[in-house]
């Protein structure tokens, strides 16, 4: 009995180690399920939550609207559609100039949706005669007559600041806006920066503290694409007056508006057809005003009706030092004295 006890008391006791081993590990079993379980959920649960809001977030409203800045062809005048009428307000858009820093070159301005269609071959048609009485004869012209010359305009003559034809930048010989650009519809009323003063001053009154010897008149390609005629003609004629009228003895030279280059963009606006057009006015105006007329444009006009590309500054408008090299060429060789 003794032995049998025993060995009962000893499979007792292995059934029971067998069962605490059993018992542990369905333990361990159920705390790894747990474990798992929570993994899984924490990983749902992170997918489907939101992602955080950004640093610094930007709201649309803050943003900045660019301007419009283009010019008015910007003088650098990018034009508006034709017009005839006297009433419209049109957008200065003459040139499509670019109207830069003045420390620095005119660069090209290519604006988006521009005709890029090739014009065709433009005819110069002139009335001679009315030219013969206004044309200075060609001549040499006298010692100091350069240096006595100011020359007022849009952008095509603020660019000889930027390629320095009388010298520096800072000269006092080019008449202007601070902005560089003019339109001759808005010309009687803008404000020309004075060299002498370095302020802006209106046209009358920069005449009439300034009164230089010579004035040449360079403006009016804006006009060639928004205004008629009629208009065209009474805005160029109110100018005459108010320089007559603040330097009488100021000896004011009307010059032609210069040609464009076929590589120009915005041909449909302007193009040489409509610049000669307008030369023609002008001639006009200075016959009837007994005043002189500089033909610049049959100077810088190609055989085939355009502005030679090895003239321009890259615009198809605005000149290089080459082509304000063949201007000056022109008022050295055409004194108004």
């Amino acid at each position: 009995m003794g032995k049998e006890m025993i060995d009962n008391m000893s499979k007792h006791s292995r059934r029971r180690r067998q069962k605490d081993r059993v018992g542990m590990m369905i333990v361990a079993l159920s705390t790894v399920c747990m474990v798992l379980i929570l993994v899984v959920f924490f990983a749902v649960a992170m997918e489907k939550a939101p992602d955080p809001a950004p640093k610094d977030p930007v709201s649309s409203d803050t943003q900045k609207v660019p301007t419009d800045t283009a010019n008015d062809g910007t003088d650098a005048d990018p034009m508006s559609s034709e017009k005839n009428t006297q009433t419209p307000t049109p957008s200065d858009t003459e040139d499509t100039e670019n109207t830069e820093d003045t420390t620095e070159p005119l660069t090209a301005q290519i604006t988006e949706n521009i005709d890029t269609t090739t014009p065709p071959t433009v005819d110069v048609h002139y009335n001679e005669e009315l030219l013969k009485q206004v044309v200075p004869a060609e001549a040499q012209a006298p010692e100091g007559y350069v240096d006595s010359l100011v020359f007022y305009g849009d952008s095509t003559t603020h660019g000889m600041k930027a390629y320095k034809v009388f010298g520096s930048r800072d000269t006092k010989q080019v008449w202007t806006p601070t902005s560089g650009t003019l339109a001759l519809f808005r010309a009687s009323t803008d404000l020309i920066y004075d060299p002498n003063t370095q302020t802006e001053k209106s046209l009358s009154d920069l005449c009439a503290s300034t009164k230089p010897k010579y004035l040449i008149m360079t403006l009016g390609v804006n006009g060639v694409s928004s205004m008629g005629e009629d208009w065209f003609k009474a805005d160029y004629q109110n100018l005459i007056n108010i320089i007559r009228k603040a330097s009488p003895d100021t000896k004011l030279i009307l010059q032609s508006i210069f040609p464009v280059a076929r590589s120009y963009a915005n041909q449909t606006a302007i193009n040489n057809t409509k610049i000669c057009q307008a030369n023609e006015w002008i001639v006009e105006l200075a016959a009837q005003n007994g005043l002189p007329y500089l033909n610049t444009y049959s100077v810088l006009v190609g055989a085939d009706g355009y502005l030679p590309e090895t003239y321009q500054n890259g615009d198809g408008m605005h000149f290089n030092e080459i082509g304000f090299a063949a201007v000056m060429d022109y008022v050295k060789t055409h004194p108004c004295t």
